[in-house]
């Protein structure tokens, strides 16, 4: 197809020597395209930019396009009401004592508020020797310990515990001393039955073993003391310093001090001393003594006979 142009219409109108108007036929516009270039036609084409039918655009309808689709149906909850029903009574709020006893609740609440401080007062300042309230302090504060180890009584019975055990083992014997849990000398001993001119040899020995009892009793029958100390296993061998008499029998004449050797006839580490009471004629036979703290009798006289032999000595003072 074939476009006109407006200078060959141009042309053509001058040859014609008329004007042509475009038709316009039906109310339709002409054109743009002559179908037939032979016919003859001057009918003008429309250039563009001229004035044409305006666009107007139509209202979207959302049911006719495609992917959209209208929810016809509502949320329903999973789970249905539940409906309580009230009571109808008024709500009292927090329970509150009458009004009578709630100055008895606020007087109570304010004495143990009191008492309260009071005590930690008391448990915290000195008291006269400088040190705090032990029993108080405890109740009020338990998380802490003052307590010195002098005051430690657990620690301080098993060190007496200890040293009792030690110093009252059968024939030990340090001097006169004094040891906390070991029984000690009764006064009415000293003053009743020993002379006072006498009392400072018998407390020379430790009171309640072996040793002191034979001093005692070997004074009470011969009015001589055992001029020595040490522990009862030594006798034998510190008497012939002081010029008594030993021998493997008991004295015939007389008392006479028996001295078993560590570990002899039942003796401890530390030996055993006795009185010879009686037996002397026949003593192979067994000879009857007289004993303190022998297995475990302190201060406590019993009777055990013994048998001369090895580990076996007698002493006593001639004369």
């Amino acid at each position: 197809m074939l476009f006109r142009d407006r200078s060959r219409n141009a042309e053509g109108e001058h040859t014609n020597g008329g004007s042509h108007t475009p038709q316009m036929g039906g109310g339709a516009s002409s054109m743009l395209m002559d179908p037939d270039p032979s016919s003859g036609s001057n009918t003008a084409m429309q250039a563009p930019g001229e004035a044409q039918f305006p666009l107007v655009p139509l209202p979207l309808d959302s049911a006719m396009m495609p992917g959209t689709v209208q929810n016809q149906h509502t949320t329903k909850s999973l789970r249905e009401p539940v409906l309580i029903p009230g009571t109808g009574k008024k709500s009292t709020g927090m329970l509150r004592p009458p009004k009578g006893r709630r100055a008895v609740v606020h007087a109570g609440v304010a004495l143990v508020l009191m008492v309260i401080l009071f005590g930690a007062l008391v448990a915290v300042l000195p008291t006269g020797n400088g040190e705090a309230n032990s029993t108080l302090a405890k109740i009020f504060n338990p998380s802490s310990n003052s307590t010195t180890s002098k005051k430690n009584d657990t620690a301080l019975i098993a060190a007496e515990a200890a040293t009792a055990t030690a110093v009252t083992q059968d024939g030990f014997d340090a001097g006169n001393q004094v040891y906390a849990g070991v029984t000690t000398a009764p006064t009415t001993t000293t003053t009743t039955t020993i002379p006072a001119a006498d009392q400072g040899s018998l407390s020379r020995f430790f009171y309640g073993q072996c040793t002191y009892w034979a001093n005692m009793r070997y004074h009470q029958l011969t009015g001589h003391w055992v001029p020595w100390l040490g522990n009862a296993g030594d006798w034998a061998y510190q008497a012939p310093a002081y010029g008594w008499r030993t021998s493997s029998v008991p004295n015939p004449n007389g008392p006479s001090i028996i001295v078993l050797a560590p570990y002899t006839q039942g003796a401890g580490s530390y030996g055993h001393v006795a009185v010879v009471e009686t037996g002397v004629a026949n003593p192979y036979n067994g000879v009857s003594t007289s004993n303190w703290n022998w297995n475990g009798g302190w201060a406590t006289t019993s009777w055990v006979t013994f048998h001369p032999g090895p580990g076996v000595r007698f002493v006593w003072f001639p004369g």
